[in-house]
């Protein structure tokens, strides 16, 4: 069944003790948590310059060029001696060097998810006589264990094949090493979507897995990590939840607020696999984690 939200007041993030969170609606399909982030995550300013640049042998300049890949919508991190691949993602707006330093922070910011990112989300559920007075809502915080600028120095990228603009957005596709990635291999259907994205009951082994996806929100680089912070919020309520309800008298009868609040620690957090809807700017995540013990 599809819950369509609407904001959550703001009187219940104080009630739950998440007033620092922002405002946003959630769908749920299934028990799959399906959303657009309005996550307040920790970020960090780009370090101009950062990254090492190395020849064409180059394992993240593969026979695929990042012009085909970025064609197909369809970002697979791949595993190599050198590491794993992490895409980053920057929109221009000063010159190609300011832009080329905030796509590899925002490679880092993926790579700090690796090392830990702590979370607390909140979700209503509004039940009441009338017709529309049953929704449910969702909100939450993310924030990394680490700062970013401790790991923009250790991505490795070919500045000739590995470095990619389109319409006023850069992708930069790095390496960073010393992280291994689960056995993992989707399969693309026929329209060249991921079978994830119509079918995520995904079993990964020793992982917790989520699969998200979040709406056009004006620029790639904003959709791209409000579709992977939803996958992360989405595993929240496996970690640790208490819930609770409250009755309230309203003109037409009476409402009842049943919440839930979840919080924890993940960490080996990968965004395994990316997929863009062409035809709606949407922007699909499979990703996996592990609870920090």
């Amino acid at each position: 069944m599809l819950f369509f939200g609407q904001p959550l007041s703001r009187r219940w993030f104080f009630r739950l003790g998440l007033e620092t969170m922002k405002i946003c609606s959630v769908f749920l399909l299934t028990g799959v948590f399906l959303a657009a982030s309005c996550a307040d995550v920790q970020t960090q300013k780009a370090l101009p310059g950062s990254g090492t640049q190395t020849g064409d042998d180059f394992p993240s300049s593969p026979a695929v060029s990042l012009e085909d890949l970025y064609d197909s919508g369809y970002w697979v991190t791949a595993q190599s001696d050198a590491g794993i691949t992490v895409m980053g993602i920057a929109g221009r707006r000063g010159n190609r060097t300011e832009a080329i330093a905030e796509a590899l922070a925002d490679a880092a910011r993926r790579v700090a998810l690796y090392y830990g990112v702590r979370g607390e989300s909140a979700s209503v559920l509004n039940e009441g006589s009338g017709n529309l007075d049953y929704f449910q809502d969702f909100d939450y915080k993310l924030d990394l264990l680490n700062n970013v600028e401790n790991y923009v120095g250790a991505l490795v990228f070919d500045k000739d094949k590995d470095i990619l603009e389109k319409s006023g957005v850069v992708f930069v596709r790095t390496q960073y090493p010393g992280v291994s990635l689960p056995s993992y291999k989707s399969v693309v259907t026929e329209d060249g979507t991921p079978d994830w994205v119509k079918n995520y009951s995904i079993n990964i082994p020793g992982y917790l897995t989520s699969v998200s996806f979040s709406k056009n929100r004006g620029s790639p680089q904003k959709t791209y990590q409000s579709s992977y912070e939803s996958a992360i919020a989405s595993l929240l309520p496996q970690l640790s939840t208490r819930m609770g309800n409250e009755v309230v008298d309203v003109s037409e009868g009476k409402l009842t607020y049943n919440y839930s609040v979840s919080s924890g620690i993940l960490e080996n957090v990968i965004i395994l696999e990316t997929w863009a809807d062409k035809k709606t700017g949407a922007i699909w995540t499979l990703l996996v984690a592990r609870q920090k013990l």
